[in-house]
């Protein structure tokens, strides 16, 4: 009995010389291989995303039960998506095949050919080909083929290796490219676009990962004490207990955060965009 109130007194008055902390473990959040693979563009992870953007925040429910990876996954997928889309570009590495171009030029023997691709940026030309109809007529050498990778532009610059002309389609298409300076759809392109992780700039990689963030501080901010909460208290024999958040019913707990990362997108979008641009013209 002695000992059971020597506990309780140590207990009601820790001494000062006492060298123990309350220290609960680390949270970390449950690592899923399935849902990482779902990224759709690989190098990126939503560990780097949690290393970025979520140090130091627990990524759970009000009730501790952990975000599930899937959620990032996807988050960051839709990053990926809009990214694409807002900036005219190719992130995710893919094949095209037999993309369509007009031909223009006096004829096809002294014309440089530029021709702005679709997709870009553009990893590698596969095939560059003549066609009259569907007939294909005449293969361009790779030697000739000039790229900028980054705008996706193509031009041809003939050299000492020869043409593969595919016989005897190209002997009917002869006087058509001679004396035609215009024929609608009239090359294909075979090419590879998207980028490696090395060559996305960081610029862009941030942008994904706030994207993404704010996505996952939307439903983060709604589990703080409970979607729609802003306080909450406790009372039991006379001890009481309140806990207050930024929560409203208008605004979630992550709302200031939020509108920083809103912020910092609106900085760095013109400048992707700048790197990105490609200057077409039109002459009416």
């Amino acid at each position: 009995m002695r000992e059971y109130y020597d506990n309780m007194y140590e207990e009601e008055n820790p001494s000062s010389a006492d060298d123990r902390v309350d220290e609960r473990s680390p949270f970390v959040l449950p690592a899923d291989t399935e849902a990482e693979r779902l990224i759709k563009f690989k190098g990126i992870t939503t560990d780097e995303l949690i290393d970025n953007h979520f140090q130091g925040i627990d990524l759970a429910t009000y009730d501790g039960t952990p975000f599930t990876r899937t959620f990032l996954a996807s988050s960051i997928n839709s990053a990926i998506d809009r990214a694409e889309q807002m900036f005219d570009i190719c992130i995710t590495p893919r094949e095209i095949k037999d993309e369509l171009h007009d031909f223009e030029g006096h004829n096809i023997f002294d014309s440089y050919q530029y021709t702005p691709l679709y997709r870009r940026p553009v990893r590698k030309v596969h095939s560059m080909v003549y066609k009259m109809g569907n007939q294909r007529i005449l293969e361009v050498p790779k030697s000739w083929i000039q790229l900028d990778s980054r705008v996706g532009d193509i031009t041809i610059f003939p050299t000492s290796t020869g043409a593969n002309y595919i016989q005897p389609a190209f002997g009917a298409a002869v006087p058509y490219f001679m004396h035609n300076s215009y024929m609608p759809m009239a090359i294909s392109i075979d090419y590879e676009a998207g980028m490696d992780k090395k060559d996305i700039p960081h610029t862009l990689l941030d942008w994904i990962y706030k994207y993404a963030a704010i996505t996952i501080f939307e439903v983060w901010g709604d589990q703080i004490i409970g979607a729609g909460i802003a306080s909450a208290s406790i009372s039991l024999d006379g001890l009481s207990q309140s806990i207050g958040t930024t929560q409203s019913a208008m605004y979630g707990g992550a709302s200031a955060r939020i509108l920083e990362y809103r912020k910092d997108l609106e900085e760095l979008t013109p400048i992707i965009r700048k790197y990105f641009a490609r200057f077409d013209s039109v002459v009416l």
